[in-house]
C-alpha cells in the first residue's frame, strides 16, 4: 500500500492546473468598454486588425499563449500593456479586459468572476 502512495501522487500532481478559466458577462462588457478606450487604435477593431500590434484573438493569439496559464496572460497585459505604459489602469480593469479577449477566442462567459490573484491564475492553463 505504501508504494501506491506516491504513484497516485504523481499521476495527480502531473495534470498541473486545478483550477477553471472563468469569468462573468459584467466583465467582459467592462473589458470591452475598456478595450475601445485603451487596446483597440493598436490592435484594431476585430482584436486582429490593428496597424501597430499583434493580433490578440485567432492563430497568432493561440500560438503565443498556448501552454502558458492565465496568470501568465492577465500579469503581462498588466504589466506592458498598453505598450509602454502598462499597469496604467486598476488590476480589475485589466482582468475584464483578459475577460473580453478570451471572450473573443471563443471562450464562454459563466457564472463565477475572473480573480484579480495572479497567483492564483497561475494554477489555471489557457485552453489553447
Amino acid at each position: 500500500m505504501k508504494k501506491l502512495i506516491p504513484v497516485a501522487f504523481l499521476l495527480l500532481s502531473s495534470f498541473g492546473f486545478s483550477q477553471e478559466l472563468t469569468f462573468t458577462d459584467e466583465q467582459v462588457a467592462q473589458g470591452n468598454d475598456l478595450y475601445v478606450q485603451h487596446c483597440q487604435v493598436c490592435h484594431g477593431t476585430n482584436l486582429d486588425n490593428g496597424q501597430f500590434a499583434t493580433p490578440i484573438k485567432g492563430f497568432f493569439f493561440e500560438m503565443k499563449w498556448g501552454g502558458k496559464t492565465l496568470g501568465e496572460l492577465a500579469r503581462f497585459t498588466w504589466e506592458e500593456m498598453p505598450e509602454g505604459n502598462g499597469k496604467l489602469l486598476r488590476v480589475e480593469e485589466y482582468i475584464a479586459t483578459v475577460a473580453f479577449i478570451l471572450s473573443k477566442n471563443g471562450i464562454e462567459a459563466g457564472d463565477t468572476p475572473m480573480s484579480e490573484d495572479f497567483t492564483a491564475l497561475d494554477e489555471i492553463a489557457l485552453p489553447f
